[in-house]
């Protein structure tokens, strides 16, 4: 009889344990992969959470506009309370509470922008001193970002937005960029390295009026339209505030309140004065040099003088000045601020705007960094005067949320 041999070839169960492994690799790349089940469920987890962080703020925000629709600040601060958990700036909302948009709030781990609509923004970035991670990568504010395409493109500044008696016409410059912080969009912002060599003239009460927008415009129409650009504005004393951990309110006279009105009675014009944290206004006192007997705030039709005897609404004091480098000790950032206005006396203007109140007249200033300072320019004085420089401008540009960088603080980044 013949033998039959029904027994597994060698061969056959190589082949077997090749398909078994095959399978086995599959499967596991089906689970654990980059968009295996595990993390997409983790994915899909986060994703929940992040949006349950982000409706808890939204729903407070909701609840904290004004019939103009604008956010009341103290009921923000108020709302926000209701969230357990919530930390602004590493403390608590009553022991840190927010004190201008936009704000970052932290919820169940995650950073809640609160933008200055109202609109609510999650970021995957966090800011501790100059140092921003994602988790993934750790970039410190001043590093270089080497390819940042500013493109190219120019822009016009009207006389009637700026008060010069010409149109102004700048054209987009290769500037350099550095690491600045995290913006609006939850994504990094980066400042120019150095400030335009073109300058904008303001001038004048319109120039005051308008100089925010004007500013901040002009960088948006330069450096926002880029490649992975979002937006982009001018640099603001709150920027560099922040940077230095400076608070404004500790500058004498900053938030007092002042009063302006010409009395019949007296013959003179008058002022009252209501120091910050005081409870009632002071008496009010003459102004008796014959050259302050008018008084207009910037945009009014309307000039008080003995013709038109009335009391001018409340003016807030926020005059403040400082050297950066009193403030912070870091030299590398130091430096970064204030790049191009020392030895090469370069005045760069800041898209904020201060007043100046005086025992005879309050005067209109717009910011600026100059000689390693942050100053105040005077445009306009509540008796008429006038005044027209024309500064530099440093902008910042807002980068698309989703940018990936790769490099190193030492060498620059590069966006991929």
């Amino acid at each position: 009889m013949k033998r039959t041999n029904s027994g597994v070839t060698l061969i056959a169960l190589i082949i077997t344990i090749i398909v078994l492994l095959i399978l086995a690799g599959v499967t596991i790349a089906m689970i654990m992969g980059d968009n295996g089940i595990l993390n997409q469920a983790t994915r899909a987890s986060d994703e929940m959470a992040q949006s349950s962080a982000e409706e808890k703020v939204n729903v407070e925000v909701l609840g904290s506009y004004e019939t103009d629709g604008t956010i009341d600040i103290d009921l923000l601060n108020e709302n926000l309370q209701n969230i357990e958990g919530l930390t602004h700036k590493g403390e608590s909302i009553v022991d840190n509470p927010i004190d201008s948009l936009p704000a970052t709030v932290v919820v169940d781990g995650y950073n809640v922008i609160i933008r200055e609509d109202g609109s609510i923004v999650v970021s995957e970035w966090t800011q501790t001193g100059y140092e921003i991670t994602n988790g993934e990568i750790t970039v410190r504010v001043g590093d270089y970002v080497l390819n940042y395409d500013e493109g190219t493109g120019s822009t016009q500044i009207e006389t009637t937005e700026s008060g010069h008696i010409e149109q102004q016409t700048l054209t987009t410059e290769n500037l350099g960029w550095r690491i600045l912080g995290i913006g609006e969009n939850g994504g990094l912002e980066v400042i120019s390295d150095n400030p335009t060599t073109a300058t904008v003239t303001l001038v004048g009460e319109t120039g005051y009026l308008n100089a925010e927008e004007v500013l901040n415009t002009a960088c948006n129409e330069l450096y926002g339209k880029g490649q992975y650009a979002e937006r982009a504005r001018s640099l603001n004393v709150e920027d560099i505030n922040k940077l230095v951990n400076y608070d404004p309110e500790t500058y004498s006279g900053y938030g007092n309140l002042y009063k302006y009105r010409f009395s019949t009675e007296a013959g003179y014009m008058q002022y009252s004065r209501l120091t910050r944290n005081e409870q009632t206004w002071s008496n009010w006192t003459n102004i008796t040099n014959s050259s302050y007997q008018t008084f207009r705030m910037p945009g009014s039709t309307e000039t008080i003088s003995a013709e038109n005897p009335k009391e001018s609404e409340e003016i807030e004091n926020t005059y403040y000045y400082y050297t950066v480098s009193s403030q912070i000790s870091d030299t590398n950032i130091a430096n970064m601020i204030t790049k191009g206005t020392g030895d090469s006396n370069i005045t760069q203007w800041l898209a904020s705007r201060a007043v100046s109140c005086g025992i005879n007249y309050a005067s209109f200033y717009v910011h600026f960094v100059y000689d390693g300072s942050v100053d105040i320019g005077l445009l306009y004085t509540s008796i008429g005067n006038s005044r027209s420089p024309g500064w530099a401008v440093r902008p910042v540009v807002t980068l698309e949320s989703n940018i990936q960088l790769e490099g190193n603080s030492e060498d620059g980044w590069t966006i991929k």
